[in-house]
């Protein structure tokens, strides 16, 4: 077993490479180059460097603001390699909202790759019809060390990025639009439903909620919208939307309208495409932003809004014009999203336009556990990692996706490390050039996102294992090679 304790740059330094995402994304440091023909690292992309056009008031601080974000990405473009086992980076026609992984994937005999699937949609400003989106992505098959790639200098198997190795080329990633769904306006948000990936529900600019069996769509757009049901109730649009993990059929939504409604698709019928809310909570007095079903109690549901509270809702109870509980003064500002972790029933997690992301106990919403701070801008998503309990992605308007790893909170720095951030911040992917949208784990390759913004990219990346991955402090004395 070979661990690697890190890397050096062109002065020799060695750097944390726990560390040295956060240092990337300031552009430093500056002497660092990729240049080594033994980096094996996946990387494909169809974004050149161009100057990246941005829109803004003034033009003297536009083309101020367009400067930084061109040398920051052509920066974090040039040391990728340092920091990703692989990237995939694909520009869209149009924007999405919204992308979710779909939880299956194909497996295909004697190839050395699988077919994953992604749910995304178009965001074209009224400017050409909309989509709601399936796409296949073709992913490399995890590679399992071979001793022949054995570096003796570098002390490592395979290249920084932990990609092919010599008796193993590289497989080329593949990202492909295979299904497009005629869709009335923009997408908000979509997500499938977890008992039936097929079935899957949209948030409108209209204010309506629309139910889609993909499987009922041919592949080509036939230039008429039919969803499978309406969803009527709401009175504006919205972006907070649940399928309950417990219940199918049974959703939860929260719209600019200041409710949150519940609604059970399993009363549709052939004769009524139409269905109303089955509850509408009145709970908040400003825009609800997001809605998330607790993934361990069926009965619970929280809610977070422009009132600047977390508010967690219990369906047993008969009131609909009040919380179960609530956090009241945890930010200062608008909350945008949360998540309930899923395997802690009690740990809640609240993302904020303060800029900053709370962490929460249930059962004591009176005072925040933890404030992880690094994020420069408004945070807008939060998901916990399928796999690792203690980590936790969050994405913003400073164009940036932080793991937090929660285990190393507390934790003893080094001056040098504490300027680049507190010990949880595990990594920053500085790859897309405008405002983060989505993004969203894959649930069948560990460490695999998908992240979409504002740039028109959807990327496609895995963090190095060599960042991720376990440290000799973390390896079980069993696990040691004797």
């Amino acid at each position: 077993m070979t661990v690697d304790l890190g890397t050096k740059d062109a002065t020799g330094r060695r750097i944390n490479r726990r560390r040295l995402t956060a240092n990337l994304a300031s552009g430093w440091p500056s002497n660092l180059r990729v240049s080594d023909p033994r980096l094996d690292l996946i990387i494909q992309t169809d974004m050149e460097d161009e100057d990246v056009t941005m829109e803004s008031g003034d033009q003297d601080e536009q083309r101020e603001t367009e400067k930084i974000i061109n040398e920051e990405y052509k920066t974090w473009k040039k040391n990728a390699p340092f920091l990703y086992d692989m990237m995939l980076s694909h520009a869209l026609e149009w924007p999405t909202l919204t992308t979710q992984w779909l939880p299956d994937k194909q497996e295909i005999p004697d190839r050395d790759f699988c077919t994953h699937r992604l749910l995304l949609a178009t965001n074209t400003s009224d400017q050409a019809q909309n989509y709601l989106q399936i796409a296949h992505v073709q992913l490399p098959k995890p590679v399992t060390p071979d001793t022949a790639d054995y570096d003796e200098e570098r002390e490592e198997i395979g290249g920084h990025g932990g990609g092919a190795g010599k008796k193993s080329p590289a497989t080329e990633m593949k990202f492909n639009i295979v299904q497009k769904i005629d869709h009335k306006g923009e997408v908000n948000k979509a997500r499938y439903q977890p008992q039936n990936p097929n079935m899957i529900a949209t948030m409108c600019t209209d204010s309506r909620v629309m139910i889609w069996d993909r499987t009922k769509h041919p592949s080509a757009p036939t230039g008429h919208v039919s969803p499978q049901m309406e969803l009527i109730g709401h009175t504006k649009e919205g972006f907070g939307l649940s399928w309950s993990p417990h219940t199918a059929g049974h959703l939860a939504t929260g719209s600019e309208d200041q409710t949150v409604r519940l609604w059970d698709i399993t009363k549709f019928t052939q004769t009524n495409k139409a269905l109303h809310p089955t509850r509408t909570y009145t709970h908040h007095t400003a825009i609800v932003n997001d809605v998330q079903h607790h993934p361990l109690h069926h009965s619970l549901i929280g809610s977070v809004s422009d009132d600047n509270t977390i508010q967690i809702l219990d369906m047993r109870n008969a009131t609909n014009s009040e919380a179960a509980v609530k956090a009241v003064d945890g930010h200062t500002d608008a909350i945008n999203a949360l998540a309930f972790n899923p395997a802690s029933e009690y740990l809640l997690a609240s993302g904020s336009a303060d800029k900053t992301i709370g962490l929460w106990d249930l059962r004591y919403l009176k005072a925040k556990l933890h404030a992880l701070i690094g994020h420069t801008d408004s945070v807008t998503s939060l998901a916990w990692h399928p796999f690792e309990e203690a980590v936790l992605g969050s994405s913003s308007c400073d164009r940036r996706i932080i793991f937090w790893d929660l285990s190393r909170v507390g934790e003893e720095q080094t001056p040098e490390d504490a300027e680049d951030g507190p010990p949880e911040l595990l990594f920053m992917h500085g790859g897309h050039t405008n405002r983060m949208t989505d993004f969203s784990w894959n649930m069948n390759d560990p460490w695999v996102l998908c992240s979409a913004a504002e740039d028109n990219l959807i990327q496609v990346w895995k963090v190095a294992n060599s960042i991720v991955g376990k440290e000799l402090d973390d390896v079980p004395i069993e696990e040691l090679e004797q």
